[in-house]
This record gives C-alpha cells, sequence and structure tokens, in this order.
C-alpha cells in the first residue's frame, strides 16, 4: 500500500522552533558574479520579505547595472572591490566563476562581510581550509552553497533515516548510498569554448556536479569521511577536464559491537557493524542520468526522487519478512513556492526547482541573527571532508590541479 506522509514541513536542523522554512530575520544581501545562477538566487529571495539585495557587482559595470535593473537593485558596481566596501551589505553571495573562490571569498571575509559561497567552495582542500580558517578569525559566517541540505524533502529524509536526536532512524543501520547527477552539457554548452569545458576557469564535472553525489553520501553517513575512495572516468584530451566519473566510497565501523551481539538491541539480528557501508556514485555532463539518491538501511529504504540535487518528493519503503516483501510505501511530497509576478516579469527561472534557494538563503539568515558562523545543514567541516575527496577523485582521474 501506499500512504502520503505528513502534510506538515519538517522543522529546519537550525532551529527547531520554525514551523515555516522561509520565516526567516531580515538580512541585506549583495551579489557578487550577475550569471544564470546568481539571476536564480535572486529571483528566489523575492520569496522572503524580510530579504533585501541590496548591490551587485560584476566584471563591467554594464553587465552589473544591466542585472540590477531587472532585478530592482539600487545600486550595481563594476568591481567586486567597491562592493565590499558598501556598508549596507551584511552578507555576499558569490556566485561567480570558480577559479576565483579563494581570492573573492578572502576580500570578503577581511571586508568582515558574511558569505555564501556556492559551489564548489574552493578549487582545492588547501584553498578551502584557508578560507574556513580566515572566516573563524574574522568570526563572520560562511557557508558552501549545498543548497540541497535546505530542502524539506531531504531535511525530512535526514530525520527519517538518522532520527532527530530523541528517536533513531527507522531504516535502521545504513547498508549503502546510491546517488548519481548526470546532465548533458550540449543543452547548453559550446564545445570547446564554454566555461564548463574550461580547465583554467575551474570547468570539470568534478567541479559542477560531483559535490551532490559526495553530499548525499556523507549526509547519511552523519558527516564521516570515507576510509577508502575509489574513482574511474574520462578526462577530454582537448580541454584537460574531467567528463564524468564514477566513485566507490568505502565508511569504517564506528562501532564495533554488531547489532546481533548487543545485549540493548532488541529488533535487529545483523552482523553489520554501526557506521559501516559503501556509497556508489556517479557525476558527468555527456548524459542525462535519472538523477536520485536511494539509502538502503537494514529495515528499508529511501530514495529522494528526481531531481535529486533539488528535490520536492521522498519515499520510504519499509521491508516487510522475507526477500522482495514491503509492508508499507509512504510518500513525503513538498512542492517548492510559486512564483509571484514579480519573479515571472524578471524572466522566471534558468534551473529547474530554483525557488528552494529561499530555504538555504532563509536558514543562512536565521543562522546570523543568532549568532552562528556556519550552518548545521551544512557545516565547514562537511564542506572541507567533500573537498578533499573531490581533490583525491581528481587525483585519481589525472585531472591537472588548478595553477591560481
Amino acid at each position: 500500500s501506499i500512504a502520503s506522509g505528513s502534510k506538515s514541513l519538517p522543522t529546519p536542523l537550525d532551529d527547531a522552533n520554525v514551523t515555516d522554512p522561509l520565516e526567516c530575520p531580515s538580512l541585506k544581501w549583495g551579489i557578487i558574479g550577475c550569471g544564470r545562477v546568481s539571476h536564480d538566487f535572486c529571483q528566489a529571495l523575492k520569496l522572503l520579505p524580510s530579504a533585501e539585495v541590496v548591490a551587485c557587482a560584476a566584471r563591467s559595470a554594464s553587465s552589473a547595472a544591466e542585472f540590477a535593473k531587472k532585478h530592482k537593485i539600487t545600486t550595481s558596481y563594476g568591481s567586486y572591490d567597491e562592493l565590499l566596501t558598501d556598508k549596507d551589505v551584511e552578507i555576499v553571495y558569490v556566485g561567480n566563476v570558480h577559479a576565483f573562490r579563494r581570492q573573492v571569498g578572502e576580500k570578503c571575509i577581511l571586508a568582515k562581510k558574511h558569505v555564501l559561497l556556492e559551489k564548489p567552495f574552493a578549487c582545492s582542500l588547501e584553498d578551502a581550509e584557508y578560507l574556513v580558517n580566515l572566516a573563524k578569525e574574522n568570526n563572520v559566517f560562511l557557508m558552501e552553497g549545498m543548497w540541497t541540505r535546505f530542502f524539506p524533502a531531504v531535511e525530512q529524509a535526514r530525520k527519517i533515516v538518522l532520527g532527530d536526536g530523541e528517536s533513531k532512524g527507522t531504516l535502521g543501520e545504513v547498508v549503502s548510498v546510491h546517488s548519481d547527477f548526470n546532465f548533458n552539457a550540449s543543452d547548453s554548452e559550446d564545445y570547446p569554448t564554454s566555461f564548463v569545458y574550461n580547465h583554467g576557469l575551474g570547468g570539470g564535472a568534478s567541479f559542477l556536479v560531483a559535490p551532490y553525489p559526495l553530499a548525499a553520501a556523507t549526509l547519511f553517513y552523519n558527516g564521516a569521511s570515507p576510509e577508502k575512495i575509489h574513482a574511474v572516468g574520462q578526462l577530454d584530451s582537448q580541454t584537460g577536464v574531467d567528463l564524468q566519473g564514477a566513485m566507490l566510497l568505502n565508511f569504517a565501523p564506528t562501532s564495533n559491537i554488531q547489532p546481533a551481539l548487543d545485549e540493548s538491541n532488541k529488533d535487529e539480528s545483523t552482523p553489520k557493524l554501526p557506521g559501516a557501508g559503501t556509497a556508489t556514485l556517479s557525476f558527468g555532463m555527456l548524459g542525462e542520468s535519472l538523477e536520485e539518491t536511494t539509502v538502503v538501511g537494514t529495515k528499508g529504504r529511501l530514495t529522494i526522487c528526481a531531481p535529486g540535487h533539488c528535490p520536492t518528493k521522498i519515499t520510504v519503503t519499509m521491508k516487510a519478512e522475507g526477500r522482495g516483501n514491503a509492508q508499507k510505501i509512504d510518500e513525503y511530497e513538498y512542492p517548492v513556492p510559486k512564483d509571484t509576478q514579480e519573479i515571472i516579469d524578471a524572466g522566471g527561472y534558468f534551473y529547474p526547482n530554483s525557488a528552494g534557494f529561499a530555504y538555504e538563503a532563509a536558514a543562512v539568515a536565521r543562522c546570523i541573527a543568532s549568532g552562528k558562523t556556519e550552518a548545521p545543514q551544512y557545516t565547514l567541516n562537511d564542506t572541507l571532508n567533500n573537498m578533499k575527496m573531490i581533490d583525491e577523485i581528481r587525483s585519481q582521474l589525472g585531472v591537472k590541479p588548478l595553477n591560481n
């Protein structure tokens, strides 16, 4: 049988008192980089009455002015440095080219601005560690834009799999995670001139899409770092970027007591050690995959339905006795907010479910207002864990490091 899950929205991890994930205090944003992703982010901010974009900056004054006109932003700048001297800007959303994450992030932090750095957070673990330490020294909020973690569907999935502090997860012990994100770049990008194929600017699938399946895996292993990583894939000989890859992660046990031998365990007879498990992941920009994440537990499985990086629906299948039998299937669906007329007038969105940026932005505002310097949904340790894996994957695939 299939049953619909609770219609009520899950409580965001950052604030147990919030019932509406779009509820947040006021925050004044500055936008660095006026491309497609920044456009979608600004559109989603229009769903938050308390959010205000007070300035934007691009490498050319005309591009910034055009962006400002489209989004009714009062001030635009033809340089990033000018925006960072704007006293009205409290937090900077950085959506410019990947290769300049460290340089721009550093400037924002030294200007004492809070920072939301779009994925990838940096182009190496070394750069990521530098930015994290600098933010701590300057006591500013810093986060990588892993917006997936803030969607109500993912907040709900986290509670189902990991529990909520008062009760254990309902799937039992996590055995494996399977996640994919592959898109066909030829839908919108010209080869070989597009940024996505430009090695020196931080192009390549490992920076564009690998962060998503990696973050899916570490979420359901509760932030653990895998003890082993194996990666295979293809590089483009002309541009030097990675085009696609597959990864196998192995997570070490967190306890050497098997549930079958644990006297406190009353409902599972399994040799599976707590914390131990695998993840099979794929990423790429050559063809479009289904894009789902499935978590397999000893008592059932959960699927984050497509599109897995910005989902609105999850299904939970609880195992019945005997192979291939299910005792019930629950569905939970949380549609993204509807477009306002203001959003429609500014051209809608470039990418699927971009209204979901509002969940991330609202959480950031709540965290800053409460004095937090990172978000519990996606901590700075989560970012460093992800960057460490990306470094290793790129090394195994033979991608040359960026020389910035």
